[in-house]
C-alpha cells in the first residue's frame, strides 16, 4: 500500500496542541507508516495460521461451506493482528499465484440456505492482473458452471482509509455453463448472450465493490485476510498453486 504523506501546518501560538490537532497529527503519522502493524501475540498469530492450515488440509481443500468455528475463530484473530508481512507493495509483489476461498461468511449465509453453491471461490493474479473463477450449482444441479471475471488489482486510490487496502478493477465479465474443471476464456465469448452478460457484469459493479481492506498476508503460508466491506465480511484465501501459462486474462 503506498503510504499517503499530508502537511500538518504548524502554528506559531499554541505551544500545546488541542486535542483535535493531535488527534489528526496522530491520524497523518498511521497513514504516513508502511503497513506493517504486528498488534497481538506473535504466538497466537503464528498457532492461527497453523490451525487455519489444518482445517484446510483435513477437510481436503479450500472450501467455504466446511469452515468451521475455530477456522474462522483463527481468521479473527489474524484480522486483528493486521499484519501484512511487509509494505502493501511488497504485498502485491508476492501474491501472484492461484488462490482459493477457505472462509467467506456472508457467500456462506446468503448461499446454503437456498441450496446454491459457490465452489470454489478462485482468485488468479499474475503481474497486476487479476482473473476471478466461480463454480456454481444451483439446487438439483440442473443449472451449473462458471461465473467468470477479469481485471486489474492495486493498492487503493482512496484516502478515507488508513489501512492496507486494494481496489480491485474488473473489466470483463462472462459465464460459461459447462462446469469443468476448466473455464472457458473471454476471448471465447463472442455469441450475443456472451455480450449481453459482459454488459450486465460492468454494469452491476458499483465502485462500493471494488474495495477490499487487506488485513492479514503471508507469503510463506499463503494464507490472505481481506474484508468486503458491504457486508462486513473478513474473507480468508489460501495460495493453491502457480498460475498456468495457458491462462488467459
Amino acid at each position: 500500500m503506498a503510504a499517503v504523506s499530508t502537511a500538518v501546518a504548524r502554528t506559531p501560538v499554541a505551544r500545546t496542541p488541542t486535542a483535535a490537532l493531535a488527534g489528526q497529527r496522530r491520524s497523518v503519522a498511521a497513514r504516513a507508516l508502511p503497513q506493517t502493524s504486528t498488534r497481538g501475540d506473535p504466538v497466537e498469530l503464528a498457532s492461527a495460521v497453523a490451525r487455519l492450515d489444518a482445517h484446510v488440509a483435513r477437510v481436503g481443500g479450500a472450501d467455504l461451506y466446511v469452515a468451521t468455528e475455530d477456522a474462522t475463530a483463527a481468521v479473527d484473530v489474524m484480522v486483528r493482528s493486521k499484519n501484512i508481512g511487509g509494505t502493501l507493495d511488497e504485498c502485491l509483489a508476492r501474491s501472484d499465484g492461484v488462490w482459493e476461498v477457505c472462509v467467506m461468511p456472508h457467500m456462506l449465509r446468503l448461499s446454503a440456505p437456498l441450496g446454491i453453491t459457490f465452489r470454489p471461490v478462485r482468485y488468479s493474479l499474475k503481474d497486476g492482473k487479476i482473473r476471478s473463477d466461480v463454480r456454481f450449482r444451483l439446487p438439483g444441479g440442473v443449472v451449473r458452471g462458471w461465473l467468470s471475471s477479469s481485471g486489474s488489482v492495486k493498492a487503493t486510490a482512496r484516502s478515507d482509509h488508513d489501512g492496507a487496502a486494494i481496489d480491485l478493477v474488473f473489466e470483463r465479465f462472462w459465464i460459461d455453463l459447462d462446469d469443468g474443471d476448466a473455464p472457458k476464456d473471454f476471448v471465447d465469448c463472442v455469441s450475443a448472450v456472451d455480450k449481453a452478460v459482459d454488459a450486465v457484469g460492468k454494469a452491476g459493479f458499483l465502485p462500493s465493490f471494488a474495495f477490499f481492506p487487506v488485513h492479514f498476508f503471508d507469503a510463506k503460508s499463503g494464507t490472505c485476510v481481506f474484508e468486503f466491506p458491504p457486508l462486513r465480511s473478513n474473507i480468508a484465501a489460501k495460495r493453491v498453486g502457480d498460475v498456468e501459462e495457458t491462462l488467459k486474462f
